[in-house]
């Protein structure tokens, strides 16, 4: 008889798994990865920005790790990223094809789009995180090969962890000046602010030489000094406390080598220096200031590293900002030499690289979806994701097809309410399509939107009667996407303001705007920011003006939105005229609905006179109390002490107590649609019957559950050049 088998072992309790996983070292980022694929448990644990801070505490006294290098060699069988650590580690870069690396600080690298395309931007890549964001370039360029870098802004960053803080980008490029007789060469730079979303004035000098960009990228030393070294060997100043720029010249040509083979790099003091490699030596450069003299550059150090066995080296391609280390090729591979230690290291063969650029950060695996997003950016251009080869494979049309399944999964989950399960669905859907077609095409859009409305619809279940966990985070399982940073409702106004990204670049008045629009008011109300949520609902309404009867149902319902998301921002004066025009609309509206009732009685074959009732019915309750709300708001305008605070103070109230603005943009509950289709809000006066309540607490009534037919997919809306039709016959026949 077989002995039973041993009783399995009791589980490490998750503190102790944490603490082991903490140990893993981090010039092995590949560690954490596996762990990370063991469990849910352990993926939970790698994941989580607490881990994150922990792991990058503990090795606070080390210096980060260089993960690999970017570069933009076109032999196709090189990766877009290549690792540096063993074993390998790979990091999904931009393809470069499509997008030249320039930078790399701070946890982010910049790249510029190929300059065959027709409109070019900066691209700006979390490495650790991969988080897209596009940039566009400041209206002046036109120039083949300029340059960019980027920094960290936040006050008091260590730079080891700030991915995802505020950060500038400085762009420099240099064109001929026609109009000048001497045929000078004017070198601008220009600073951009992820705060402010927008550039700087444009700083300009002229020169008697053309500066280009290709062959290498900046140095950034303490926090206001950026140098570029162009490809002639000239050295150029960017101050970003002035804006002002300045010339210096490589140190001297002692050596016999030329201004090529220099590289810019950090002095051991910190300050500016230059690497240039010489046959078996590599020689270190600083410039020294000194007060009362001008600056001079001085030998710091030469470091032999004759041990190489395969030939003398070539120019430095590459430093490692905050790792210390410098990248040199031989005549036939690729090494990497720590300056501290003296120490080199073999990276791979000699693929005629003529620049690198250094991905130097701590490494932990990211659970959240990324896109590209940021308020303040142009058309960004289509990310081209797919295989290397071009080709449609087999395995890339079933993925598609589990992707439509996911979609459709999601859709019917909505339709049950089962929230948490659709955000899931529409999450593994968009990663796929994202992958196929690229973080911003159109064939993207609708996932996006329909993700972004599942995790709004599940904050919104999320939120208790009285208001509180207003960000619809559950205490139970936090985020669907496994992070504990972001509520659902900061990862909705992320993939629905991607949505507003991509149709944006439509110039199409749709129904489709006017959707993802509401539902991106409503996500930005939730979260606080009464200015953008009042800007969307307006932008919303004036696209929606030339798709739909003036008298129609949503031009009243966006009026009334628009109203109260004022007043909710003690904007009283702005909120009175739309008010007003709520009223204005909802009379006209009822006046048709009443002719086209009496025209049903007289028509026997003809249906819908109690779906018009209703509707009627609604209308006279809602302009009773939307009359008496103007009426206060009128008289807070006249006597604004006391009256202004009761009116701002019931307004606090409904959004605490009854999160009127919640059931703003229902076109998130009933998303259920086709492949690229997304659902129009849907509306029923009949749900409203039996509200209670004074003044406009029920406001919420207006788009909560109001069962309107304008639930057709976004491909079955009327065009611009249609006006949509609504259910009721009154629209269809006046």
């Amino acid at each position: 008889m077989e002995a039973p088998p041993p009783p399995p072992l009791p589980a490490l309790p998750d503190d102790v798994v944490e603490e082991i996983l903490l140990r893993l070292p981090p010039d092995d980022p590949g560690c954490l990865f596996r762990a990370s694929l063991v469990c849910k448990a352990w993926r939970s644990a790698v994941t989580h920005p607490h881990f994150r801070r922990r792991y990058i505490g503990l090795h606070r006294h080390r210096a980060p790790p260089v993960l690999g290098f970017l570069h933009d060699w076109e032999d196709e069988r090189i990766p877009d990223f290549v690792p540096t650590t063993a074993p390998p580690f790979s990091l999904a870069a931009p393809d470069r094809r499509f997008w030249r690396p320039l930078d790399c600080r701070h946890g982010r690298a910049l790249f510029l789009s190929d300059h065959l395309q027709e409109t070019q931007e900066l691209l700006l890549w979390e490495p650790i995180t991969g988080a897209l964001r596009g940039i566009p370039v400041p209206a002046a360029f036109r120039c083949r090969w300029p340059t960019a870098a980027v920094f960290c802004t936040a006050d008091g960053c260590d730079h080891r962890d700030c991915a995802g803080g505020p950060f500038g980008v400085v762009f420099v490029f240099a064109v001929d000046d026609e109009d000048e007789e001497d045929c000078h060469v004017v070198t601008s730079a220009c600073l951009y602010s992820s705060e402010t979303g927008t550039w700087g004035q444009l700083n300009s000098r002229q020169y008697e030489f053309t500066m280009y960009f290709e062959h290498h990228s900046s140095v950034l030393v303490g926090r206001s000094l950026l140098y570029f070294l162009s490809d002639g060997g000239v050295i150029l100043e960017y101050n970003l406390d002035s804006g002002e720029l300045a010339v210096l010249d490589t140190p001297p040509e002692d050596y016999g080598s030329g201004p090529e083979r220099f590289n810019l790099m950090l002095a051991e003091d910190g300050g500016l220096g230059v690497a240039e490699a010489i046959d078996f030596q590599l020689i270190l450069w600083k410039r020294e200031v000194s007060d009362g003299t001008d600056a001079r550059w001085v030998l710091s150090r030469i470091v032999d590293v004759g041990f190489f066995d395969t030939g003398t080296l070539a120019p430095v391609l590459g430093f490692a900002e905050g790792a210390n280390a410098i990248f040199v090729k031989t005549v036939y591979n690729l090494s990497m030499i720590e300056l501290q230690s003296e120490q080199a290291k073999w990276e791979c063969d000699n693929h005629g690289f003529c620049n690198l650029i250094p991905v130097v950060s701590f490494y932990t695996p990211h659970s959240r979806l990324q896109v590209p997003g940021g308020e303040h950016h142009g058309p960004v251009l289509r990310l081209n994701l797919l295989r290397r080869d071009g080709q449609q494979g087999a395995w890339e049309e079933k993925s598609l097809e589990w992707a439509q399944v996911l979609f459709d999964k999601g859709c019917k989950a909505i339709n049950e309410k089962d929230f948490a399960n659709a955000a899931d669905c529409f999450k593994h859907a968009l990663e796929i399509r994202v992958r196929h077609y690229g973080g911003l095409a159109p064939e993207c859009a609708s996932t996006f939107y329909n993700y972004g409305g599942a995790l709004l619809c599940k904050a919104r279940e999320a939120t208790n009667p009285s208001g509180a966990n207003l960000h619809g985070k559950g205490q139970k399982d936090g985020n669907m996407t496994g992070d504990g940073d972001d509520s659902d409702l900061d990862l909705a106004w992320k993939m629905l303001n991607t949505a507003r990204v991509i149709v944006a670049k439509s110039p199409d008045k749709t129904m489709e705007k006017v959707n993802i629009l509401n539902a991106l008011a409503e996500t930005s109300m939730r979260r606080g920011d009464r200015d953008r949520s009042i800007d969307c609902y307006i932008e919303a309404l004036a696209i929606l003006e030339h798709l739909v009867r003036p008298d129609h149902f949503r031009i009243f319902q966006q009026n009334v939105h628009i109203c109260f998301a004022l007043e909710l921002a003690s904007k009283v004066e702005d909120a009175i005229p739309y008010c007003a025009e709520a009223i204005s609309v909802g009379k006209w509206r009822m006046h048709n609905l009443i002719n086209a009732k009496e025209a049903l009685l007289s028509d026997k074959g003809r249906s819908g006179k109690s779906t018009l009732e209703d509707e009627i019915s609604y209308l006279a309750r809602m302009l009773g109390r939307l009359q008496k709300k103007l009426e206060e708001l009128e008289q807070a305008m006249s006597t604004p002490s006391d009256i202004m605070k009761r009116v701002v103070s019931q307004a606090s109230h409904e959004q605490n107590v009854n999160n009127t603005m919640a059931r703003t943009a229902s076109s998130t509950s009933q998303m259920a649609g086709s492949n690229n289709s997304v659902h129009s809000p849907t509306m029923s006066p009949a749900a409203a019957r039996g509200s209670t309540g004074s003044s406009l607490t029920d406001f919420e009534i207006v788009g909560r559950d109001m069962k309107r037919a304008n639930d057709k997919p976004i491909s079955d809306e009327p065009s611009q050049k249609r006006l949509a039709a609504d259910d009721s016959p009154s629209v269809n026949e006046i």
